[in-house]
């Protein structure tokens, strides 16, 4: 028998809690999961980019195919009884925590909640037999939160500790936190309420809809500081005075894309919006220099509306769909 190791199971929980569900498509506020000091909050819908003509025109083929060709995977999804292409539809991540410093890697602590469709008793064997395979019992174990079983994996790159369980047969929660996931379990079975500061939860308010993609977050102060120091004072100055941003992407045929940021003061926001005009029409000249799709990649700019309203900054923007054909093209010829 082919012995798996401890990157089989880091794959396996990975895979699993890769992707989650949307609150909007399962009826199911997930916010209710985030760590009260969340500072960061990005939700994928999965199956709105699965079922999207670019994908399945561009890229369902090419990962069918990956995943027809990789035995192993193949073998460690029967086992898992577990399908990413039609049990997932998508994932809302979270990030507190977060601190930078120059010439340092970034500190940060993740939180992610997955709601798809789930067998437990099969993902539980499944992964307990790919753990006593792997015999690492130093990076990857298990713990027990009352019924609740918790995997724990080491990763010796990062030095960070991540855990994940398999709630139920529509939720996975996984974490840097073993805290965040045993509170999110709290929260699930209704012995526990979250309490979320509340900038955060209107800031996120503000972000929330049922696009492929949303995110919303509050510029930490670490951020904002090292941007002081930016070669460009001007650009500098401006994101220092970036206090908070959200953002959404459409993808169907054709990808739309509003982004939205708050600054601390309407002066910098004034400033802020001068620059990106200026860039715009740089952007626009340097994309015409592309031989293969200076056109397409031109139109995409000249696309983007950027306007100001006291201290908001709003740029918006679409990559039309015969556009987007051209780009996506080019970009995969260039790869092979």
């Amino acid at each position: 028998m082919k012995r798996f190791s401890a990157r089989n199971v880091l794959l396996s929980l990975g895979m699993l809690c890769l992707l989650a569900c949307s609150a909007q498509a399962q009826g199911v506020d997930v916010a209710k999961y985030f760590p009260d000091n969340t500072e960061m909050a990005f939700s994928f819908n999965v199956k709105s980019v699965l079922n999207s003509q670019l994908f399945q025109k561009h890229f369902k083929d090419e990962i069918d195919k990956q995943i027809k060709e990789n035995t192993q995977l193949q073998k460690m999804m029967e086992s898992l009884s577990f399908d990413p292409m039609k049990d997932i539809i998508s994932v809302a991540v979270t990030v507190s925590k977060f601190s930078v410093n120059m010439g340092a890697m970034p500190e940060w602590e993740g939180f992610m909640v997955a709601r798809g469709a789930f067998n437990v008793e099969k993902m539980n064997g499944a992964l307990g037999a790919l753990i006593a395979a792997a015999n690492q019992s130093d990076r990857v174990t298990t713990s027990k939160y009352g019924d609740f079983l918790i995997y724990e994996v080491k990763d010796s790159n990062s030095k960070k500790t991540f855990y994940a369980t398999i709630y139920d047969k529509e939720t996975i929660f996984g974490s840097t936190s073993k805290d965040d996931i045993t509170n999110a379990i709290e929260r699930a079975t209704g012995r526990k309420t979250a309490s979320m500061n509340n900038k955060f939860s209107e800031l996120m308010s503000k972000a929330r809809n049922d696009n492929t993609m949303w995110g919303a977050m509050v510029i930490p102060a670490s951020i904002r500081e090292l941007a002081k120091r930016a070669p460009n004072p001007d650009m500098g100055d401006a994101i220092s005075k970036l206090e908070a941003q959200t953002m959404s992407f459409h993808i169907k045929d054709n990808v739309k894309f509003d982004v939205s940021m708050y600054m601390t003061e309407d002066g910098a926001a004034k400033q802020l919006k001068e620059m990106m005009d200026q860039f715009k029409d740089m952007a626009s000249a340097v994309a015409l220099a592309n031989e293969q799709i200076g056109a397409e990649l031109a139109e995409v700019v000249n696309s983007l509306q950027i306007g100001n309203n006291g201290k908001k900054v709003s740029l918006s923007g679409e990559v039309k769909a015969d556009v987007a054909d051209k780009i996506v093209k080019s970009l995969k010829e260039r790869g092979r």
